[in-house]
């Protein structure tokens, strides 16, 4: 039976674990899944989309400045007029810095190889001089591109990074004549990026068409090449080659979005990144406390049917051991306990006694006052029984009007003064069905059967009642 139990018990958590893990892991899944679409098709778009605009806004000045200067019939006069008076160029180009807040604005005359700064002639620019390879780069640079970006040392100023703009000048007729533009400081730019980090909290930085990160905040860390970056340099080829991306993977256990975008005015391209999102650290923590409170809840399930079960089984144990009418144990309970203290007596060598005893008349009460009568009659008399026996001594309705008391380690004479104090109780009831009890007593001899031991009890109610009834025999 308890293992029948147990086995119950078992399957039973089994059974609610699996069905709330499975229900809590399968919407756990769902909206996982619901926040990830949401934040790779509308969050993350939507964020590299508004801060494409804030840096089209405040990094494309230094372009449109540099267009502007490009433009300048000032400057192409005083160069065409063979270059005469630089002071005049050089106030242009201060002027030029002062009103927007430039690092630094050069102009670069091509026939001269003039390096013309805010500061003054800086140097003659020479292909041999490595520093100045800039400058063929972006005179070579194909006819439709007109200016390009890039971050170097300012080396007419104290040789901090600068991001540079620099502008192709044409005379009239569309004739290079020159390259012309301005510097912001790297500093200021990493300001930018700050605040764009802050304000969208997400990671931000641009990377060239090589994959090498060109702008980033203080707080990038790692490679700065997306090749050698681990879990996005797998995507780097899919990066550059398409104008714009989203991507979603795992990296270290966590979920990673990555949202690109090329920005065409500085030839670069704009990295978004967020590590997971905290609506999924909400999740997962719902998902935590969901699997707890099924866990608590399957403990109080259990608990209730242990409950459940302990009554029930007790109430079986009650309903096949004890007699319904008299509240005794039963027949079939009390030879069961008998044996066992037999057995007892045996190892032991300790006395008991056997008391048979049947209400005298009992038809006549039925026939005179009812069977609800009788059925009253039976009950008093098996409390009267239950009174005077210890808790040690086992009292047995024993079929009819008749009941059975085991009395353990108990001798003969002892056996009858428990039987006369339960007649003494039956006198003084003041019952309307009063009724006297015969008594057969007997004690139980070394190494005698249960059938010898019941003869004998049985023999002596039997000579009680022949020999007038509301009295004790001995066997």
């Amino acid at each position: 039976m308890l293992n029948n139990r147990r086995r119950f018990s078992l399957l039973l958590a089994i059974l609610l674990l699996s069905g709330f893990v499975t229900t809590s892991w399968l919407s756990y899944r769902v909206a996982h899944e619901s926040i990830e679409t949401k934040n790779s098709n509308d969050a993350m778009p939507l964020t590299t989309d508004n801060i494409y605009s804030e840096i089209q806004h405040d990094l494309f000045k230094p372009v449109f400045i540099s267009s502007l200067m490009a433009q300048d019939t000032f400057v192409r006069d005083w160069k065409l007029n063979g270059e005469n008076n630089p002071k005049n160029l050089i106030k242009y180009l201060n002027e030029i810095q002062e009103k927007y807040h430039t690092v630094t604005s050069y102009f670069i005359s091509d026939a001269t190889r003039n390096y013309y700064h805010s500061k003054g002639i800086i140097k003659k620019i020479s292909e041999e001089d490595k520093q100045d390879q800039w400058y063929f780069h972006v005179k070579n640079l194909p006819e439709s591109v007109l200016y390009e970006v890039n971050v170097d040392n300012d080396t007419a100023g104290d040789g901090q990074l600068v991001v540079f703009v620099n502008y192709k000048v044409f005379d009239y007729d569309n004739n290079f004549i020159g390259i012309t533009g301005v510097g912001l400081a790297l500093d200021t730019v990493k300001t930018l990026i700050e605040s764009y980090q802050k304000k969208y909290q997400r990671t931000v930085f641009l990377i060239d068409k090589a994959g090498k990160v060109t702008l980033n905040g203080d707080s990038f860390v790692g490679s700065l090449d997306i090749y050698q970056r681990p879990g996005i340099k797998k995507y780097a080829a899919h990066i550059l080659e398409n104008p714009s991306n989203s991507i979603r993977y795992r990296h270290s256990g966590k979920t990673i979005y990555l949202n690109t975008r090329y920005i065409e005015e500085f030839n670069w391209y704009l990295v978004v990144k967020q590590i997971s999102d905290p609506s999924e650290k909400k999740l997962t923590d719902t998902f935590k406390i969901n699997i707890l409170l099924s866990i608590l809840v399957t403990a109080g399930v259990l608990l209730i049917a242990h409950f459940t079960f302990n009554n029930y089984q007790k109430r079986l144990e009650s309903m096949a051991t004890i007699d319904k009418l008299s509240g005794l144990l039963n027949r079939q309970a009390f030879d069961s306990i008998l044996e066992n203290n037999l057995e007892q007596n045996k190892r032991k060598g300790n006395h008991l006694s056997l008391m048979l005893i049947d209400i005298d008349n009992f038809k006549n009460i039925n026939d005179k006052f009812g069977h609800l009568a009788g059925d009253k009659v039976i009950h008093n008399v098996a409390q009267i029984c239950k009174l005077h026996s210890r808790d040690s001594d086992s009292v047995c309705r024993w079929g009819g009007e008749e009941f059975i008391i085991m009395l353990a380690d108990t001798e003969i004479g002892s056996a009858v003064n428990i039987a006369e104090r339960i007649q003494k109780h039956l006198r003084e009831d003041d019952n309307e069905c009063a009724v006297t009890v015969s008594f057969g007593i007997t004690e139980y001899q070394p190494n005698e059967s249960i059938v010898s031991l019941f003869n004998r009890v049985d023999s002596a109610l039997y000579q009680a009642k022949a020999k007038g009834r509301n009295r004790l025999e001995i066997a």
